[in-house]
């Protein structure tokens, strides 16, 4: 399963990748204990890079960061 860690600030917060489409990401997002599944967007920067818009900053998580764990 694909995995990728961010900080906020406060806590890090684990995404794993549960099922993928060319315009669309689906993941499990735990967060201070607590999991959801969310389904976002997918965006392509100038670089071809895809990425997903996270929080009320929209914070761009780049999906080449995932790992597989």
């Amino acid at each position: 399963m694909a995995e990728y860690q961010y900080f906020d600030g406060e806590s890090f917060i684990t995404f794993n990748i549960v099922y993928a489409t060319e315009k669309e990401v689906q993941l499990a997002i735990t967060n201070r204990g607590r999991i959801t599944v969310t389904t976002y967007d997918l965006y392509t920067d100038n670089n071809g890079n895809e990425y997903f818009e996270y929080g009320c900053d929209y914070n761009k998580i780049y999906i080449e960061e995932f790992e597989v764990m």
